[in-house]
């Protein structure tokens, strides 16, 4: 997704199965972001984004914006969050009813739904698979990724959200658009387009669905 003239640099947070809220909430306590973004603030890069849904979401309507905030302050970098990403992303196309297809089990879908609702967005309807395993989420096969997005679909849906950062769906955007006639939004992609937009890129790029093809707005 990065275009001519983009590069990206990428370090990890460490999460221990199982996927749950627990262990998600010990991954995305602040001093692991912090810690993961002063190594990427050595680069000196145009924008530093903390690329993991639950853990951006599920500390209310306010916890992604603390969390770039925290961000921010110890590299003085412009920061965001998949959920934040996801939200302006949702803004940009227009939408509010969305439907969701998800890799999470049910006290973390709950999580997601409360953070959607707080922001005015509606899920009329969410599918999941209820993986309770972090390798379950990643190794799950396009296949079964793309029959949870028809599964997730409504009459009346606006758009098509696939959460996990960890979840294979980057290359089904294209071919879900086409077969539902709806923009298609994942987790990777959003928090990309709203890097690029942090990083002053404001050409559109093909290939990963409509709303990465829109030319970029700078961000606010």
């Amino acid at each position: 997704m990065a275009p001519d003239g983009v590069s990206v640099h990428i370090t990890r947070v460490a999460l221990s199965d199982p996927a749950d809220l627990e262990h998600i909430g010990r991954m995305s306590e602040t001093q692991n972001l912090v810690a993961a973004a002063r190594l990427l603030a050595d680069l000196q890069p145009d924008c530093i984004s903390w690329a993991d849904t639950s853990g951006s979401f599920m500390f209310g309507p306010k916890g992604p914006t603390e969390q770039e905030n925290a961000i921010r302050q110890a590299t003085a970098v412009p920061a965001s969050t998949t959920s934040t990403a996801v939200l302006l992303a949702l803004r940009r196309l227009g939408v509010r009813r969305v439907a969701v297809a998800s890799p999470y089990i049910d006290e973390v879908n709950r999580k997601l739904v409360e953070f959607f609702t707080s922001h005015d967005l509606e899920i009329g309807r969410l599918r999941s698979l209820e993986l309770s395993q972090e390798g379950a989420i990643h190794r799950a096969p396009p296949e079964t990724v793309y029959r949870l997005a028809r599964a997730a679909w409504f009459d009346g849906a606006e758009a098509l959200f696939i959460p996990c950062t960890d979840f294979e769906a980057i290359n089904l955007i294209h071919l879900l658009e086409r077969n539902l006639g709806k923009p298609v939004v994942t987790a990777n992609q959003a928090t990309m387009w709203h890097a690029l937009r942090l990083a002053g890129v404001t050409d559109g790029v093909a290939g990963f669905g409509h709303l990465m093809e829109m030319d970029l707005p700078p961000a606010d």
